[in-house]
């Protein structure tokens, strides 16, 4: 039995694919949230001012605020969760990038350690 078996048991086996969701991201889910509210309300608002001062009746300026509110609610989310879908892609990359510096760097230091070593145990 090796020594290292209790640890190995702990430990999780990497996934094959790495699968980024904007469920799982605090920040994108945040912004993607206030974009549908600001689509939703602001078309609504701008088609019902613009049809209050074409004077257009009231219930059909009602109807057509509502339309274009969740029209814009719609698009809004679409556009939003299209760019923080490119964000998290960047991000990762960037994240990947930055990690694999800080690990050349590490061998690096692990080889001038090393060969520091190995100079000091050959003056003995």
């Amino acid at each position: 039995m090796s020594t290292y078996e209790g640890i190995e048991e702990g430990l999780e086996t990497p996934p094959s694919e790495v699968v980024i969701r904007l469920s799982d991201h605090p920040r994108a889910m945040r912004q993607i949230e206030l974009a549908r509210g600001g689509g939703g309300v602001g078309a609504f608002a701008l088609v019902a001012l613009l049809a209050y001062n074409a004077g257009v009746p009231t219930v059909s300026l009602g109807i057509r605020a509502i339309l274009a509110g969740v029209i814009g609610y719609i698009v809004c989310w679409g556009a939003a969760v299209m760019v923080w879908r490119h964000l998290a892609v960047a991000e990762e990359a960037a994240a990947r990038a930055a990690a694999e510096q800080r690990r050349s760097a590490l061998l690096e230091e692990i080889e001038r350690r090393r060969a520091s070593l190995a100079e000091a145990e050959e003056g003995l």
